[in-house]
């Protein structure tokens, strides 16, 4: 097993335009090992390394900086406008009026 996971470079599409090209370095989740010792004794402990995802430029046609990319990347949100909103819950069956 190896202590670092392979990066996969990618270029995606901007989560809040859809227009402009972003490079991406997605690093999938992996296991490592690290050394504990006491009283004389050494034992391995896994270490689990989360996936990591680091945004290489900002977007050239909205101009969302890098941070507020790989938020929305990570989170999987993006600021949709009511109408959007709304088409999704009636789309889901959700009722959009509370009545008494």
């Amino acid at each position: 097993m190896s202590d670092i996971a392979s990066p996969k470079n990618e270029i995606i599409d901007c989560p809040f335009c859809k227009k402009g090209k972003i490079d991406i370095v997605t690093t999938p989740e992996f296991y490592s090992y690290k050394t504990a010792r006491a009283f004389g004794k050494a034992k391995k402990i896994p270490v689990v390394h989360p996936e990591r995802i680091d945004v290489q430029n900002k977007c050239p046609e909205c101009g969302k900086s890098k941070q507020e990319i790989k938020e929305a990347l990570i989170s999987g949100t993006t600021n949709k406008s009511h109408e959007e909103r709304l088409k999704r819950i009636k789309d889901s069956g959700l009722p959009t009026r509370i009545e008494e």
